[in-house]
Formats: structure tokens, C-alpha cells, sequence
């Protein structure tokens, strides 16, 4: 998969990132890894007894049981990383299951899992209440730290640490000691993206995308973590984004005309199928409907925007199917 940096201003990618943070979304494989020693016995903190192993976080190194089991998470994409690798969690930030949000089988499995406070602002009571085995944090690790009373934590940096979603997700399936299982979904996106290539060769080489969504007091963003799919797939991306980026710059209104080397653009929507509101915003600008790619009706919607997982990975791929089709 091609090393595509995700931009470093971590305030417009906590923002986009946190677009998919509960009634806040109305509105990126790692060096980090898990090392075994022969001296890994039994640690009662890290799985009521089991079996531990020793796994190299972002908050050093620490013992967590080999199948973890009772996994506690502080952040939603984690959550739906875990529902990916087929692991329920047994506590989740509130606000995590909305169906607006999600592909219904997944809110489904979250629907009913406990609560354990607002994303950013973890109870360590309701927390420590569910005896997790495990706690896996990605943007919060001042507030998750003192929550390795209750079990070990493993903060794996993503807010800023500019590393794609993929590599997060295998962060996370190292964690959790499923990696056979990403395996599989990895085979399956792989498969995708092949059909789809080799099905519309000629269609990918002749077009131009870009992704974008609407932004706050005037502008919107450009990028998003499915650009890593859509190079995958093959398509070439316009409006300047660098090569060696997957976005979050931001734009104002007045420099839409970014925009207009652009065969085709890719806006988010919900999975009810309406625009973010600031995206609406947007759509609602006379300087988009002069965009020559929205004149030409090959301004296209997504509801997999974000990449929590490769599930939403391999709909974004199914999505830009349907995207070529139209061209």
C-alpha cells in the first residue's frame, strides 16, 4: 500500500477524524508491534490470570493478556476497528452507536454495549464496573493513563502521529491478537481493488478526482483517509493535493477553483444518505454549482468518507465502482 503522509495539522485532523464522534458527526502497517519473551508468564491485571505477552505501544511497552477478551475502547474508530476484527467491545465512549453513522450490522453489535463516558473524558467507575482485560486509546492518552489501575492500557497515537488508517487498524488487530483475522479482510479489499482496476483500465486513466467536504465560517476541507483507497484503486488525484498526502488542507469558499482540473469529486453523506451540515453548506454555494465536474452531474456522494476499518475500505471501493460506471 503506498506510504500517502496524512497532513500533520492535528487540529483539522482531530477535526475530520472526530467527524464520526457520535451527535458531533451530525455534523488515518506499523512499526509498533507485539514482541513475545520466553519469561511472559501470568499477570492478573492484563487477563484475570491468562497468559500475557508483552506489546510496544505508544505509551511504551506493556503486558496484555494474548486474547484479550474484555475490551474497553475510548474512541470510536477503535470500537469499529474491533467490530472489523470481529471483537464486540464491552465499553465504548457515549454516542458511538448512531445508525447514522454506520453500516447497520454494526450498529447493531454496538447498539447495546455500556457506555463509559463522553469520548475525551473516560469513568474510570463505569470503566473498572465492566473488568476489562484491555484498553485501547488513540487520541487521549493524559485521560487514559491514570486507567491503567483498572487494566493495561495500549495508546496507539493516531491524532497526529500521521499514520493511515490501515496501519492503525493493524495496530489495533496486534493488540487484540487478531491478525489472522485482518489477514482476511486485507485479502478481501485486495481482491476489490483488482476488479475494479482491470474491469475500468481506461475510465481510471482518463479521469481526475478529488474528495473534499465542507468545513466551518466559510471553507472545506480537501482529503480525507479515502484517498489511500482511491490511489489503491488507481485514480489519479487533482485539486494540488501533494502526492505524498491524504489532505485535510483547508480551503476557503474562494478557492474552489481548486476544483476545476477535476473529472469527478467525491462529497460525504451519512448512511441515511444526507450530507454532513457543513457540507450542506457547501452544496448550497453558487461557486460549487460553476465547478465544472458538479456541472457536468460527476459530483459523487460516500458514505464510507472515513476509514475506520476495511470494511468501510472495501464499500468505498464498491461506491467508486458504481462512481465509474457513471463516468
Amino acid at each position: 500500500m503506498p506510504r500517502s503522509r496524512i497532513m500533520s495539522t492535528s487540529l483539522d485532523r482531530r477535526r475530520l477524524l472526530g467527524g464520526l464522534t457520535g451527535s458531533a458527526a451530525l455534523l488515518g502497517l506499523s512499526a509498533c508491534g507485539v514482541s513475545e519473551s520466553s519469561d511472559d508468564k501470568k499477570d492478573k491485571k492484563a487477563g484475570g490470570g491468562g497468559d500475557t505477552r508483552s506489546l510496544k505501544t505508544d505509551n511504551g511497552t506493556v503486558k496484555v493478556p494474548r486474547t484479550p477478551e474484555r475490551v474497553v475502547v475510548t474512541d470510536n474508530y477503535a470500537a469499529l476497528m474491533l467490530i472489523d476484527l470481529g471483537l464486540t467491545p464491552v465499553g465504548v465512549p457515549d454516542g458511538t452507536a448512531v445508525p447514522a453513522l454506520m453500516p447497520k450490522k454494526d450498529y447493531e453489535r454496538l447498539k447495546d454495549v455500556k457506555t463509559i463516558g463522553a469520548a475525551g473524558s473516560p469513568n474510570s467507575q463505569a470503566i473498572a464496573n465492566l473488568k476489562p482485560d484491555l484498553i485501547i486509546d488513540q487520541f487521549y492518552q493524559a485521560k487514559t493513563e491514570p486507567l491503567r489501575d483498572i487494566a493495561p492500557v495500549a495508546y496507539f497515537n493516531w491524532g497526529n502521529s500521521g499514520a493511515l488508517w490501515h496501519e492503525q487498524v493493524a495496530k489495533v488487530a496486534r493488540a487484540v491478537g487478531r491478525e489472522d483475522r485482518l489477514t482476511e479482510l486485507k485479502k478481501q479489499y485486495e481482491t476489490r481493488l483488482k476488479e475494479v482496476r482491470s474491469t475500468y483500465r481506461k475510465k481510471i486513466a482518463t479521469s481526475t478526482w478529488a474528495p473534499l467536504s465542507g468545513g466551518p465560517s466559510g471553507k472545506f476541507f480537501l482529503g480525507t483517509p479515502l484517498v489511500t483507497v482511491m490511489r489503491e484503486v488507481g485514480l489519479k488525484i487533482g485539486a494540488k493535493i501533494p502526492a505524498d498526502e491524504a489532505g485535510f488542507l483547508t480551503k476557503s469558499y474562494e478557492e474552489i477553483d481548486v476544483l476545476d482540473d477535476c473529472t469527478a469529486l467525491i462529497y460525504p453523506v451519512q448512511f441515511d444518505g444526507k450530507p454532513t451540515p457543513t457540507t450542506q453548506e457547501l452544496l448550497k454555494q453558487k461557486l460549487w454549482k460553476k465547478v465544472p465536474a458538479v456541472k457536468a452531474g460527476r459530483a459523487f456522494t460516500s458514505r464510507h468518507f472515513l476509514m475506520p476499518n476495511y470494511t468501510f475500505a472495501i464499500g468505498a471501493v464498491d461506491e467508486i465502482e458504481g462512481m465509474l460506471k457513471k463516468l
